[in-house]
């Protein structure tokens, strides 16, 4: 039985709450701010990524109640249904709600304006409310759930091979499973090298149920060459998949999905001569930024 100071301190710390929309599992998450204990877990978890990714996810887990539609209750799914049924894309969502609900800022970011007989530089505090706007969120439109919706991708080859790939929405699960697969200095260094968690090949790894090649005019039989193995997947992005190949894939993946990535931004006006700056924002690295170096290296100032 916990004593009437616990039981006060529990009350308390879920008077404050923020709803966020998760708008490809079409739910509503209903967000409790960071504890003390938190912050400790995520830095042990540091260790490799794997366990760092676990540790978000179960901290994600923790500070989320679901609405399954308007007008119900909020409720506690269990674990790996919430890991299997919201996608990588609402993960975002949550780590705003995170953000929002326990800090309310990102601190004062350092701006210059961009305009030629301008150039001022000037600091300016960016509010998490002020990251969404009327285009932040597109909400999933397919007759079926993300996580059985595939999209079959086809690029020819020196007009002789088809490289099928059929692609998805990876959820947080698919998340898990690639970041096993990689070290925390690889993370570290894909961070620092290109600004993002995962490289090319890696993305491409996740966003890939299967890849299959066959022969210009020839049918898909049981013979195809196929492999739905990540292993297998990721070698072959790292190593066999020519280039021009990866860069159609990608224009190809992101005309059909690019809609559904929530655009977190806000409008930033230069102090001098009134220019606008838009100022994007990735909440995954910058999340993950915050983790491994702190909050001074993550761009946040006092």
């Amino acid at each position: 039985m916990l004593s009437s100071f616990l039981k006060a301190a529990e009350i308390v710390s879920n008077i404050k709450k923020q709803e966020v929309p998760l708008p490809i599992s079409q739910k509503m998450g209903l967000i409790t701010p960071l504890r003390v204990g938190d912050d400790l877990s995520l830095k042990s978890s540091l260790v490799s990524p794997v366990n760092y990714d676990r540790e978000i996810t179960k901290l994600l887990y923790n500070h989320t109640e679901v609405i399954l539609s308007e007008g119900q209750e909020p409720i506690k799914e269990n674990f790996e249904k919430f890991c299997a049924t919201i996608s990588n894309i609402d993960k975002v969502c949550l780590i705003w709600g995170l953000y929002k609900t326990t800090y309310e800022t990102l601190g004062n970011r350092q701006f210059e304006c961009s305009k030629e007989n301008c150039k001022q530089k000037f600091k300016q505090e960016i509010l998490l409310e002020n990251l969404i706007n009327e285009d932040t969120f597109t909400f999933w439109n397919e007759e079926v759930p993300f996580y059985e919706f595939i999209y079959p991708i086809e690029i020819e080859y020196e007009n002789k091979f088809i490289y099928c790939f059929e692609s998805k929405i990876p959820s947080i699960r698919d998340n898990n499973v690639l970041m096993s697969n990689l070290s925390i200095d690889t993370l570290q260094n894909n961070l620092n090298k290109t600004g993002g968690i995962f490289t090319k090949q890696e993305q491409m790894a996740l966003l890939c149920k299967s890849i299959s090649i066959r022969e210009k005019g020839s049918l898909i039989t049981a013979d195809t060459p196929k492999t739905e193995n990540l292993q297998e997947m990721l070698m072959t992005f790292s190593n066999y998949i020519p280039h021009v190949v990866s860069e159609e894939f990608f224009i190809k993946y992101r005309d059909k999905f690019d809609k559904y990535y929530p655009k977190f931004y806000t409008n930033i006006k230069c102090p001098n001569c009134g220019d606008i700056i838009k100022f994007q924002i990735d909440l995954e690295v910058e999340f993950f930024r915050r983790s491994v170096f702190g909050r001074r290296e993550s761009g946040e100032e006092l």
